[in-house]
């Protein structure tokens, strides 16, 4: 697909046009893409659901590759749980919801963070002191030259909402061990953790999540609401009232809004606070 805005697949509903949007089949195809695009001279990056990504209004002049159509997941068994491979497009929430229905645990503290398998190494995601790296075995990675590779946890680096995984590398699928347990035990907590992100967290506007990272293990919203910017408004983007870490779209917001509240919210917080935060959401185009 050519010219193809971005606000239908981000979750804040914002972004203009990238020049192609490529869904690979398999890793076959998805090789073929690379190769492509390197003979052309085309920039491009990996996309996923799209939860984590602002993109400018004047859209980026690359190609996206979107692996959200190479689905697979297999299991092997063993004596207290099983292997599972998934495919790094594969919805991360939807993974860890049919994982429960087979009674595998390991992934349920994760529950409702949207985005895909993929996205969610690269970045480490996690909530309730659980990371998707704690049960990680291994991935498979596809780099900038089309060459794929299976590379062990223990040749990774993970920290905070961070990886070694670079940006310009796409998971193409991962290898996680999930442990046997009680069914209901786990859909208990899954539903325990979907009550306490609804309590918490805007759901019912566009938003990308988190906007900014911790700060040596002080969360952020402690500042954005000591900075006094809870509510605080541009356009038609807003500091959520239910939780200052989260930027929502009212409904009309552009991407130049998000970001200069995104500029807004750390220029006050250094200023008064003398913290500097860093985004844990992806901008891209805003760079001219």
């Amino acid at each position: 697909m050519q010219d193809v805005p971005m606000k239908r697949y981000t979750s804040m509903k914002v972004g203009g046009p990238v020049k192609y949007l490529i869904y690979p089949l398999d890793e076959s195809d998805l090789i073929a893409a690379l190769t492509h695009l390197k003979q052309e001279g085309i920039r491009y990056r990996f996309f996923g659901n799209g939860t984590n990504v602002i993109v400018d209004d004047r859209g980026i002049n690359e190609a996206v590759i979107r692996i959200t159509r190479m689905v697979h997941t297999r299991h092997r068994a063993t004596e207290n749980g099983a292997y599972v491979d998934v495919a790094g497009g594969v919805s991360l929430r939807t993974f860890i919801l049919h994982e429960s229905e087979k009674g595998l645990s390991g992934l349920e503290k994760l529950y409702w963070i949207p985005g895909t398998i993929g996205g969610a190494i690269k970045m480490n995601a996690g909530s309730f002191g659980s990371t998707i790296s704690d049960t990680l075995e291994a991935i498979r990675i596809i780099n900038g030259q089309g060459i794929v590779k299976t590379v062990p946890k223990n040749e990774l680096l993970f920290g905070y909402r961070t990886s070694s995984v670079h940006t310009s590398e796409c998971v193409v699928s991962a290898r996680f061990y999930l442990t046997a347990r009680d069914k209901k035990a786990i859909q208990k907590d899954m539903a325990y953790v979907y009550g306490e992100r609804k309590k918490r967290h805007p759901m019912e506007f566009p938003s990308s999540g988190s906007i900014f990272k911790q700060v040596h293990g002080t969360p952020a919203w402690k500042f954005i609401e000591q900075a006094g910017l809870k509510g605080y408004q541009i356009g038609g983007a807003q500091v959520s009232q239910k939780h200052a870490n989260f930027i929502i779209n009212r409904g009309y917001a552009t991407a130049q809004d998000i970001k200069r509240l995104i500029d807004t919210i750390k220029k006050e917080v250094f200023e008064k606070l003398g913290v500097t935060l860093h985004e844990e959401v992806e901008l891209w185009g805003f760079d001219g």
